[in-house]
């Protein structure tokens, strides 16, 4: 059985860019999901799980970042995270950051 893939660029519209609150959910994100995800800006990558390697990417206004989601839940995954980047987070995310 093959796993699903999803590539999807997204561009930082939050003007905070990426930074803690943004890292956290996104790990909360992707610790829930069946799938690895992996977030990519120019020569640098970070696992969508660690809040550390989120942040040292340092995603800011403008930037480009691809999300790469590999697993079941792929496309699932990548969907939840889009809205992040653009600073906008659920009651759920609110709650735990």
């Amino acid at each position: 059985m093959s796993e699903t893939v999803v590539r999807r660029t997204v561009v930082v519209t939050d003007p905070m860019g990426v930074h803690a609150r943004t890292a956290l959910a996104i790990s909360k994100i992707v610790g829930q999901g069946k799938s690895q995800v992996t977030l990519i800006k120019k020569d640098r990558q970070a696992k969508a799980t660690e809040v550390l390697q989120i942040m040292t990417m340092v995603a800011e206004l403008g930037e480009r970042v691809e999300i790469e989601a590999i697993g079941p839940d792929a496309a699932a995954v990548a969907d939840a995270l889009e809205p992040l980047f653009a600073g906008m987070f659920n009651d759920e995310t609110q709650e735990s950051a």
